[in-house]
């Protein structure tokens, strides 16, 4: 009786040293770049393998247009606005524009509000604001017009 009990305990021990030996070897055989069980995608890194051609990638030249106000060239044509009276003019150049064309009251500020359109805007104390007057620049068929001749440019 003695004797089993012996024996149960030395196939205890050899269990749990072959389970160690085999635990071990695995963890040498992974390699720290290939891990099972990451969130991340698997990024494959090769050619291109479709048989469709590439297509050539349009490059965008930017117009030197020069500014109505200021007289200067304009780096970036998708910064700038029509003017109403033709050309373009850069949104700096527009707000201090309008800013000079009007008396501005303590806490008004001339803000751009979308689509061409600039706002008279009265801060509040408390941090609201609220729009005192709407100042239509641009109109939709002129920025329309500036899309297609971006459009046209490039090669």
């Amino acid at each position: 009786m003695e004797q089993e009990k012996r024996e149960k305990r030395q196939r205890k021990r050899s269990d749990r040293r072959s389970r160690q030996k085999r635990k071990t070897k695995q963890s040498q055989s992974e390699s720290p770049k290939a891990k099972k069980h990451s969130l991340l995608p698997t990024v494959r890194v090769g050619t291109h393998r479709s048989t469709l051609p590439l297509e050539p990638v349009k490059k965008v030249v930017e117009p030197k247009e020069e500014c109505v106000i200021c007289h200067q060239k304009i780096d970036v044509i998708a910064s700038a606005l029509t003017h109403p009276s033709g050309g373009y003019a850069h949104f700096d150049c527009v707000i201090g524009h309008l800013e000079s064309e009007r008396t501005l009251a303590e806490g008004q500020k001339i803000s751009y509000i979308g689509r061409g359109t600039f706002a008279v805007v009265q801060s509040d104390p408390d941090g609201s604001f609220s729009f005192t007057e709407q100042i239509v620049w641009e109109e939709p068929k002129a920025f329309d017009a500036m899309k297609k001749y971006v459009e046209t440019i490039k090669q």
